[in-house]
């Protein structure tokens, strides 16, 4: 009798051990594929701010909302493609994008605003989006806001023609024709010249 109770609770102990055994390797397996998510998320992230760093139409000249990018490296800089990218990371396949959507602002406030209003949108601010999936969980999802922080000096070369729209570096046009010579310098004139 004595044989058969000890048997009986080693045979429990054993089945509670092995289901916390295999509880704590499941919860191990999903807090690294988290852990793994939550960097490439990071890494996406920093992708975009450098991108933008370097040149904010690289990011603000993109379809907006629904388009679906991923940050890939081009010659030691990070550059921005077009659809998803699938990660191999210890043996688990994860799929990674990112959209870009525009920011409006409160007028009284400068709070952004919960719901995108086209009359007060702010250019110098976007909001990334960014979702990465795996097999046999909820995806990731996270966002961002980037902000145009630094903007690009031009080196004026000549005053040649009238411009419109964005200049580009070395600039040798300007925004109006009223009241000023072209040439190599530029002369003002109130009332001629």
């Amino acid at each position: 009798m004595e044989i058969l109770i000890t048997i009986t609770v080693v045979a429990v102990v054993a089945g509670i051990g092995s289901q916390l055994i295999v509880g704590s390797l499941r919860s191990n397996k999903f807090s690294n594929e988290r852990n793994a998510a939550l960097g490439l998320v990071e890494e996406t992230f920093e992708a975009v701010r450098n991108s933008s760093s370097e040149r904010w139409q690289n990011i603000y000249d993109l379809t907006k909302d629904t388009a679906q990018y991923y940050p890939q490296q081009s010659s030691g800089k990070w550059q921005i493609a077009a659809g998803t990218e699938n990660i191999v990371v210890n043996g688990i396949t994860y799929t990674r994008y990112f959209a870009i959507s525009n920011v409006s602002r409160d007028t009284s406030s400068r709070n952004i605003e919960n719901t995108y209003n086209s009359a007060n949108n702010d250019p110098s601010t976007q909001k990334i989006t960014t979702t990465v999936s795996w097999p046999d969980a909820e995806p990731m999802i996270s966002s961002e806001y980037i902000t145009r922080w630094r903007n690009k000096a031009c080196l004026q070369t000549d005053w040649q023609s009238v411009g419109s729209g964005t200049s580009t570096c070395p600039a040798n046009n300007y925004g109006s024709a009223s009241n000023i010579t072209t040439g190599n310098n530029l002369q003002l004139c109130a009332g001629g010249c």
